[in-house]
Order: structure tokens, then sequence, then C-alpha cells
């Protein structure tokens, strides 16, 4: 079984969010039963020294509107199954979609481009794939191009990685991309609202589409999560699938991580606490002794910051502490840089930094996800692995990997325990922060259910056996 696995992002080497970690763990525990091809932009910002990326001797030419778009093929020194295309207006950007001015206006043909060369990749180098797994809207149009204008035989498997983010243009995208007005600018297909959709495009064209979690398949078909895709979701739901999400156990492990103070296990979990120490030490906060909360994510509505900033003066007050990482939207960025440094027992980095976000991890009793809607979420699933409770709304793939403590004494049970909210308020969020530090006071319960979230299977081990199924 061979397969190509195409992203626009893949860890370590470009990351924005959680497609890039899904796009380096999925793949590398798929290559134990299969050969797996990973392909990604070049970008400038990746390290081409620090990752041995060099080129591979192959280039070609796309020509698109009478212009001629050289792709040369890179890959890794010590590993040729990783490949990277380079073109200059694809990667030549100081970001991956967008800059300090918002999202670069060429994304449609930089896409465009990627999905073409994807393909072109495949056939230049006679990789004799037997299916091609492409992820969110960036390289969605390989879908459509290979039914449309390559017919290839290989089956090709999309996932929807967050159904928010769905790459719409302007309907001249269609002329840019030389792709067929006939057959591409209909309403089940590429067209939306006299423009055109590339997400919406990779479910018609799809012959199977997956999300992250069971839970999401369910609710994007709804018009409280579909974001306007819902109805072509239903009549495509035949071919749509959840698979929950897994986590790179290699990449996320307290026991070898060397980002953390002091690695620890279940075992020797009561060392996880010198990691607590330091932390606090370091960001100027007193009180080992109290519940330590972190929020790690990105700043935007659907991530629940609002109910985050609506709730610090309250947090304030209580005998806890709360630290804050992440960047987002330039409205809630400058709102938290604000508030920076104003409340004793709260501490805000606007920014990200994956050594301290670890560091996070290693050091917390309690990680806030309060989630308008989560499509799957890692960072839960990273918390139950360094030893520490997930408080989530019951929504997507965190309704799926968490059960909230008060409704088990089973801890055989081979789910993550944590706190749940149902009601997406002020009221239900802080009264599940109340119920986490009454856990909290009770110790030997509390360090009972952290052990157990150590030891709950969050790995790729079951879920890529349900991707291979697919690909088969």
């Amino acid at each position: 079984m061979n397969v190509l696995f195409a992203s626009s992002e893949i860890f370590p080497y470009a990351k924005s969010g959680g497609l890039a970690d899904v796009a380096y763990s999925l793949p590398e525990d798929l290559r134990t039963k299969a050969t797996v091809y990973t392909i990604m932009p070049l970008y400038k910002i990746v390290n081409r020294d620090k990752y041995s990326i060099e080129y591979q001797g192959t280039s070609f030419d796309i020509w698109l509107g009478g212009v001629r778009h050289q792709i040369d093929v890179f890959s890794k020194k010590d590993n040729k199954f990783e490949l990277f295309l380079y073109n200059p207006i694809l990667c030549d950007r100081d970001g991956m979609y967008h800059d300090s001015f918002g999202d670069f206006g060429d994304n449609a043909l930089r896409f465009g481009l990627f999905s073409y060369a994807i393909i072109e990749t495949m056939l230049q180098l006679k990789l004799n794939c037997d299916a091609i797994h492409i992820n969110d809207w960036q390289t969605a149009l390989v879908a459509l191009l290979a039914k449309t204008k390559y017919f290839l035989t290989q089956k090709i498997i999309f996932t929807i990685h967050n159904i928010a983010y769905q790459g719409i243009f302007d309907k001249t995208t269609v002329s840019e991309l030389e792709l067929s007005w006939n057959e591409c600018f209909k309403n089940d297909r590429l067209e939306y609202f006299d423009s055109v959709n590339f997400l919406k495009a990779g479910i018609f064209y799809s012959d199977k589409v997956t999300t992250v979690s069971p839970s999401y398949a369910k609710e994007i078909q709804t018009t409280a999560f579909g974001h306007t895709l819902e109805d072509t979701l239903v009549v495509n739901n035949y071919k749509l699938e959840g698979i929950l999400n897994g986590l790179g156990y290699d990449v996320f492990d307290p026991q070898n991580d060397t980002y953390i103070t002091q690695n620890y296990d279940a075992k020797s979990y009561e060392l996880k606490a010198k990691n607590k120490v330091k932390l606090l030490k370091e960001l100027g906060l007193e009180g080992a002794e109290k519940p330590l909360f972190v929020f790690i994510g990105r700043f935007t509505e659907q991530k629940g910051v609002n109910l985050i900033i609506e709730s610090l003066h309250l947090l304030k007050d209580l005998d806890i502490n709360f630290v804050i990482l992440g960047s987002g939207e330039k409205y809630y960025n400058h709102i938290f840089e604000n508030l920076a440094g104003k409340y004793s027992n709260i501490h805000i980095t606007v920014g990200f930094d994956e050594a301290y976000s670890r560091r996070l991890y290693a050091s917390c009793d309690f990680l806030l996800m309060p989630s308008k809607f989560e499509p799957c979420g890692l960072n839960q699933m990273i918390t139950m692995r360094y030893g520490a409770l997930p408080i989530v709304a019951y929504t997507g793939g965190l309704k799926d990997s968490v059960i909230d403590f008060t409704h088990t004494d089973d801890y055989s049970k081979k789910v993550g325990i944590g706190v749940v909210y149902k009601e997406h308020t002020i009221f239900w969020y802080m009264y599940a922060i109340t119920k986490a530090i009454s856990l909290y006071a009770n110790k030997s319960r509390f360090v009972k259910l952290a052990k157990h979230n150590m030891n709950v299977d969050n790995s790729w081990k079951n879920s890529s056996k349900e991707y291979l199924k697919l690909y088969r």
C-alpha cells in the first residue's frame, strides 16, 4: 500500500496549528504498515540546513494563464519519503497564509498551484501511489484536478480539520487556474454564492471525506456547526466518516521531553511538581500548593477566549494561579497585551513558544479549553499525557475524548477524565472551574485521576488502523 499524504504544513518544519501535528504523527504511525510519502511547500520559514533538506534533482513546469511556474522538488537527505515543493510565489513569504496585514491576496493561485504540483510530483517521480490523502482547503483542489483534468485512478481521501476555514475566493479563480467552468462552477461543486470554495470542491470530488472526530462529523451536518456547508455534507454523508485524531507519543512524552525541567511518568508522578515549582518562580507567581490552570491556544472566538477575558476579574480573587499563552486575532492580542501584569496571580504571554508550551503542560494541574466548537482538539490529549486534567466544553472531539470526573468511578475506562460543562456561558464555565478547585482539594483523588489520564492511550495506534482501512 503506497499513500501520498499532502498538507500545507507539517511539524516540525512549519506549523500554525493542530494540522501540522497530525500531518507529522499520522504518517509516522502509518509508515509501520504502509509506504507513505508526505509532501508540503518548502516555505521560506523552513530551516533547510537544520533538517537537511536538499534539492532532489527534479524540476518541472506548470503553465497557468500563459505563465510558467517552475516547481523544484526537495527531500530530506536521510528520508526520501518526505518531499518538499519550492516555487517563489508559493514559498517566498514571511508567513504561510498571511502576514500582519491579513491573508495573502493570491492564496487562490498559491494553493491551486500547490495542488497541481502535488499531482505532477507523484507522476514525475512515478511514486505509484494507491491513494492520495489531502487535508483542508489548501490541498482540496487535488480532488477536483484528479477527477476533471488528470483522470487519476488513485482514490482520494479528504480530511476536514476545521470547516470554519474553507478557501473562498473570487470566481475569476476558475480561469486563473484553468479549470472548466462547465464542469466545476456548479452549485454542488466549486461554486459558492457566485464565488469559489476550495473546501466545498474537495467534499464533492473526493472518494472519502473524513473529519477528526466522530462527533464533529455529525455536528458539521447541522446549521449550528456546518458554516453554510451543512447541506453539502448531508448530500455527501454517504462518504463522510469521523476518526478521532491521535497524539504523537514520540513528540509528547513527559518521560523524555527535553523542553521540560524534570522528566517523569505515571509511576514517578510526584516528580511532576518540580516543573511547577520552577515555572512559578520564573513567572513570579506564588503558591506551588495552589492549583495551576493554563490556557494554550489561538486567541479566536472559536477557542472561547471571550469567556476567558470575561472571567479574569473573577479568577483574580480565587486561590489559584493562571497562565495564558497564545496569539491570534489582533483584537484579542491587544486585549491580552493590555491585561498582562494586571493581576498578581495571572500571567499572560501573547505569542507562541513550543518549548514554553511544553513546560506549561508539564507544570499545570488543569488546562482550560472553553471552545465554542472543537473539531478534535489535541491540547486536551497533551494535557492528559502530561498528567493533568482538561476542563472542556461538551463539543466535537472534546466530548469524544473526555468525560466528567463526577460521571464515573470506574477508572478502568479507556477515556480521559476531566471537567466537562455543556452550556457556553460564563456561569457554567466558572462552575466548571470551581468544581476543579474542589477536586484539587481532594489531593488523593486528583492524583489518581491524573495518573489515569497518563495511562489512557490517545496514540495514533487505533486511528491509523481506521485510515489504513479507508485507503484499502
